[in-house]
């Protein structure tokens, strides 16, 4: 029942319709023994907090009704395999539940929408890397945060050379063709190293196209991980349009999760700190310019007509109130008033990404201006 989260289940849950109640649910959650034996325990809190909202806000409901699906990963053999935080969304129709690589606050909202804002936090700010690891006989994906990386099951990718090309014995007969190294690097020049190239050339693409199918709505950056001579091979052949310059040179096919992240994150930590700065910096000379802005009302007005570039919105702030998602108005309350009211910065970042804006949840001591969102727009 639980399952990674991809950026096409946050479509899901922003298209979702129907009355509500509709209820979000968020844990930060541990990896290890014994710390994850606490997890079910504030699991079940979180669960009597959020009968109590639906009991207030919703009175016409069963509450316990509503909440019975989510009782069933109260046991233990649900919480033995997590990350570092778990989301979970229920209405009346619909139950999904997802791992996340990232800590989430911990979080009970219930409404008439879904509250997203920390999975655009997860999806689209400086949080989440992927690493692709290959060699001829492992295939693996990561995917990671600044907390540690887990790997993922992939599907509809060759997990070897063996199964992507069906070559038999692939070891000893390009051992025997003249070439192949330990770790998969090719020494010597001539037409058989043109001949393992191409092999290589038809086990890259057919990692590529499993992998552009799984990784379709995702804009992740990514690494590779492979010996040196693979690297300019399989950026021939990728399609993947986040895949980064930089990559991980040796040998991966026995590193494990933590190996990865140790390697991988100080490459990534600097470029997304890079886009960041990019966009700050393009903020600031658009101030005074009417392109850009950090008053909300203006900046709502320009999401629902999708003339937001990028967003950019402070990870600690909520503001409570009503978008109407048709003219841009707002409504700001000092505090959720009733199950009608969510939170506008989310609501906000909801539409500039439909419309195809760029989203950074940003820590607020980073945000260009004094505000809790600040907008670059189109035109």
């Amino acid at each position: 029942m639980i399952q990674s989260f991809r950026a096409e289940e946050l479509q899901r849950l922003l298209v979702a319709d129907g009355p509500g109640p509709r209820l979000s649910l968020y844990l930060p959650t541990h990896r290890r023994h014994p710390e994850w034996k606490q997890d079910p325990v504030r699991f079940r809190a979180l669960l009597h907090q959020a009968g109590e909202l639906l009991g207030t806000r919703y009175k016409s409901r069963d509450a316990k009704a509503f909440l019975e699906p989510l009782r069933r990963l109260e046991g233990d053999r649900h919480w033995e395999y997590s990350l570092d935080g778990l989301a979970l969304f229920r209405s009346e129709n619909s139950t999904a539940a997802y791992r996340l690589p990232i800590p989430v606050p911990e979080l009970v909202v219930v409404a008439d929408t879904y509250h997203t804002k920390p999975l655009l936090k997860f999806l689209h700010s400086n949080r989440r890397y992927l690493v692709l690891a290959v060699s001829q006989k492992a295939v693996s994906l990561y995917e990671g945060s600044p907390f540690g990386a887990g790997a993922v099951n992939l599907h509809g990718v060759p997990s070897s050379l063996r199964e992507a090309l069906g070559v038999p014995d692939y070891d000893r007969s390009f051992s025997a063709a003249g070439g192949w190294a330990q770790g998969g690097v090719f020494h010597g020049r001539g037409p058989g190293k043109e001949r393992k190239k191409e092999t290589l050339v038809r086990f890259f693409n057919a990692i590529d196209r499993g992998l552009h199918e799984y990784l379709r709505d995702e804009r992740v950056p990514l690494l590779i991980a492979a010996v040196k001579y693979y690297h300019p091979i399989y950026r021939q052949v990728n399609r993947y349009p986040d895949l980064l310059e930089v990559g991980l040179e040796g040998n991966y096919e026995r590193a494990n999760p933590d190996e990865i992240h140790a390697e991988a994150w100080p490459l990534v930590s600097r470029v997304f700190q890079s886009r960041i700065d990019t966009w700050v910096a393009r903020y600031r000379e658009r101030v005074g310019t009417g392109r850009a802005s950090e008053r909300l009302e203006e900046i709502a007005a320009a999401a629902v007509t999708g003339r937001v570039q990028c967003l950019l919105v402070a990870e600690e702030e909520s503001v409570w109130g009503l978008l109407d998602r048709k003219t841009g108005s707002i409504q700001i309350h000092q505090r959720q008033m009733d199950a009608d009211d969510a939170d506008v910065l989310d609501d906000v970042a909801e539409e500039s990404l439909r419309r195809g804006g760029e989203v950074y949840v940003v820590p607020r001591a980073s945000m260009p201006g004094s505000g809790p969102i600040a907008a670059l727009f189109r035109f």
